[in-house]
């Protein structure tokens, strides 16, 4: 081996100062340190969420009991709403069952009374008086469909008898 020379000029870069050697940095250790800073993130986070999920599910059962409870006391609002326009409704009826002009009425109405001195006509077939001319126009019979009937079947079983 041959001893190096020593220099005789200085170094273009900087007058009478010497260069900096540069480090090289070491690329694995950056490396290993985002790593072990990702891997403590995603445990954070991984805690962190099953926290949640633990909160979540400590808290599921009571709101669901609660949705259930808050439907129940809307049908029974509901039914009470019904039942106070039924007992309205009857105390309407209850009052007018205390006046004896609407008994009156009602009686001849539903019941056909008929008060003293007055005579009552009872209407049966109302339809048939307002549709007097259709009633024309069927053929008149001498006898029942009955009675018609039964001598069609005597007159077929006469001649099957007689051929």
């Amino acid at each position: 081996m041959v001893p190096s020379k020593p220099r005789r000029s200085a170094p273009k870069s900087a007058p009478g100062r010497a260069t900096p050697r540069r480090r090289p940095t070491p690329v694995v250790e950056a490396d290993t340190t985002a790593e072990v800073h990702r891997r403590r993130l995603s445990w954070r986070t991984g805690i962190f969420l099953a926290v949640i999920a633990i909160v979540l599910l400590a808290f599921l059962s009571p709101i669901n009991s609660a949705l259930k409870q808050a439907q129940q006391i809307a049908a029974l609002n509901n039914e009470i709403e019904t039942t106070k326009s039924e007992v309205q409704s009857l105390e309407e009826k209850n009052e007018n069952l205390k006046d004896p002009d609407y008994i009156k009425r009602k009686a001849r109405e539903d019941q056909y009374y008929v008060e003293e001195g007055k005579n009552a006509v009872i209407v049966t077939n109302q339809e048939a008086i307002e549709d007097d001319d259709s009633d024309t126009d069927r053929p008149v019979r001498k006898q029942a469909w009955y009675l018609e009937l039964l001598e069609s079947i005597q007159e077929v079983g006469n001649t099957v008898e007689k051929g």
